[in-house]
């Protein structure tokens, strides 16, 4: 399986109102993904990106799953979930059908596991 860790930080929290789509925006930064993967590492990189925008290429014929595992080594915030959203609409149950969220004294980290399915080559997710 390929993986990769998304370090990120949190540079201003902005305690939410409670009140959906109303609150501001926590600023943090996302870095790029750094592949933690077993070599041989293939050719291209399976992750490539800035970390706001990750895009991930499996080789031709994988049939395997990737994971993105998101840290936040914090103690001071923690993890809570995360939404996708593709340009049609969906919210990528097919494609993201396992995410994890571990906890301790710390920080936290998410594991988002992508299960590279074939109707979703090609399409962009955000979240």
């Amino acid at each position: 399986m390929y993986s990769a860790t998304v370090l990120l930080t949190i540079n201003n929290f902005v305690p939410m109102t409670g009140i959906y789509g109303q609150s501001p925006s926590i600023v943090a930064t996302i870095a790029p993904p750094k592949d933690v993967s077993p070599p041989p590492y293939p050719s291209p990189p399976v992750f490539s990106g800035d970390g706001q925008s990750i895009k991930i290429t499996v080789p031709k014929g994988y049939t395997g799953s990737v994971q993105l595992i998101y840290q936040l080594p914090d103690p001071r915030y923690m993890l809570l979930g995360v939404a996708f959203k593709a340009p049609n609409g969906d919210v990528g149950e097919m494609e993201f059908r396992d995410v994890s969220i571990n906890r301790d004294a710390y920080g936290s980290q998410m594991t988002v596991t992508d299960s590279c399915v074939s109707e979703c080559d090609h399409v962009t997710y955000s979240y």
